[in-house]
């Protein structure tokens, strides 16, 4: 056996690990494209990204600066209620997310930020696009567009 033969068969067991790697990540790409053809793919951010804090406070000029940062990137696909009824909804394989949910009140600041900052396909990244401060702004106007849950089940503003 020369060289070059004994070297592939030792680099034979990180191929395998390597292409078994890439077969399982196949798999779950399949997989979550399939749960979002049947609408029960769930986008959730990253427990390390919903802890962070939202360091702008949500006051009035925040969520002004928000909505207009939201009017022009946002609104084409969410609407201008966030319904996810915007202009642009209707061409996209994927509806886009309803932000006056109530249950927008169950994501932390941090995940709303990751979600605007990562998008999520149809959704565009926006950490390009928009300063960590212009997305906190979003974050703080977005909030704005879902009623609050209540115990007693009747939402409020």
């Amino acid at each position: 056996m020369n060289v070059s033969s004994t070297a592939i068969l030792s680099l034979a067991p990180s191929v395998v690990v390597l292409l078994l790697a890439v077969d399982c990540l196949d798999l779950v790409i399949i997989k979550g494209q399939e749960a979002s053809m049947n609408g029960t793919n769930v986008w959730t951010a990253p427990a390390r990204a919903a802890r962070k804090e939202n360091p702008t406070p949500a006051d009035d000029k925040s969520r002004a600066r928000g909505k207009e940062l939201f009017t022009a990137g946002c609104l084409p696909c969410h609407g201008p209620s966030g319904r996810g009824d915007g202009p642009a909804a209707a061409s996209l394989e994927r509806k886009p997310g309803n932000l006056s949910d109530p249950k927008m009140w169950q994501q932390t600041d941090g995940a709303i930020f990751w979600k605007i900052s990562e998008g999520n396909s149809p959704m565009p990244a926006f950490q390009e696009a928009f300063s960590d401060a212009q997305r906190w702004d979003i974050v703080n106007y977005v909030r704005t567009l879902a009623p609050k849950e209540t115990n007693n089940n009747h939402a409020t503003k």
